[in-house]
């Protein structure tokens, strides 16, 4: 029993001896950090497609270099204080790699090979992009979208270089189904930036979508006059009956919007000799503020009755022509 405690004491020793030697010891590690730009003129910015990481050697002890892996706070850092308009090649180098906290790993310049980055530098201009609506609403059954989805911004202000703002025609919403809705609101709905250049900062991420949503219900409007237009003998023709009732289905606000002198019934003269028939049903004309959106906001509108009747008087020369048998 004794002999194996030994051993296995022996057997820790030799380990602990083992990692302290390795410990003393520098080893290199290659590995992919993040390239960023800072300092750059407020009027300037980047052109071009620099990557986005850069592959480096590092030197240092065994276990900074595996927490440094582990925590990722090494990068690639280029200070564009003095960039200039036009195209660079810049030389990545020790000065360019930072590691907080790891004051004991270094960068190892490659032999025979040395780190090169291309950027474009442009003018720095802001724009207004068009915001794509891909929201899907639906309301829910008894209710109805009385109007299409109103973005309360049309537009994306974003900054960036020149020549990249002109590539972007418009910035997407994510591509979402809300349905079943029942009252009118307001929706944050997330933009698409992913796909935009690098180095061009949007000013929002989300886009805020106004939804009106109403109750269907519906509503009459009786003793609407009936007009006959056109050319014709007005003491020879008349309609029957004068008057009609209106009964309109669609959003419950939409509706208490509506006046009496907004529905307007007619029927033209000439139709009755075209159609060879002796009842018609009249033409509507409903008027609706300009905000309201008829196709969206009204369901159906009926007129009761459905048919109005041409009645013709007749003469005083032709009731005696009827008299005599003529």
């Amino acid at each position: 029993m004794g002999n194996i405690i030994l051993k296995i004491t022996a057997l820790i020793c030799a380990m602990a001896l083992w990692f302290y030697v390795i410990s003393l010891k520098d080893f290199q590690l290659t590995m992919e950090v993040p390239l960023t730009f800072v300092k750059l003129p407020e009027a300037l910015a980047i052109a071009s497609k620099p990557p986005s990481t850069v592959s480096v050697t590092v030197e240092g002890k065994p276990l900074d270099l595996i927490r440094l892996q582990s925590q990722k706070q090494s990068a690639m850092v280029v200070d564009m204080h003095n960039a200039e308009l036009g195209s660079k090649r810049i030389h990545l180098d020790a000065k360019n790699f930072v590691a907080p906290n790891f004051s004991s790993v270094h960068y190892i310049e490659p032999d025979k090979q040395y780190l090169f980055i291309d950027v474009a530098v442009d003018t720095k201009i802001e724009r207004n992009i068009p915001i794509k609506n891909n929201v899907v609403f639906n309301a829910a059954p008894g209710y109805v979208i009385v109007q299409p989805p109103k973005l309360m911004h049309e537009f994306l202000k974003v900054a960036g270089a020149r020549n990249a703002l002109t590539r972007i025609i418009d910035i997407p919403t994510d591509s979402m189904f809300i349905d079943s809705l029942k009252v009118s609101q307001t929706y944050s709905v997330p933009l698409i930036t992913d796909q935009l250049p690098q180095f061009v900062t949007p000013s929002d991420s989300v886009a805020k979508i106004f939804v009106d949503v109403q109750k269907i219900t519906s509503k009459e409007f009786k003793d609407i006059p009936v007009q006959l237009i056109g050319f014709y003998d007005r003491a020879l023709n008349t309609l029957s009956p004068q008057t009609a009732t209106v009964e309109i289905t669609g959003g419950n606000q939409t509706l208490d919007a509506i006046k009496y002198n907004d529905i307007e019934l007619f029927i033209e003269y000439n139709r009755f000799a075209i159609e060879d028939a002796d009842s018609l049903a009249p033409t509507i004309k409903l008027t609706l503020p300009p905000n309201v959106d008829r196709d969206m906001s009204i369901k159906a509108v009926v007129v009761k009755p459905d048919k109005i009747r041409l009645i013709k008087t007749q003469t005083d020369d032709e009731d005696k022509d009827e008299e005599y048998g003529i």
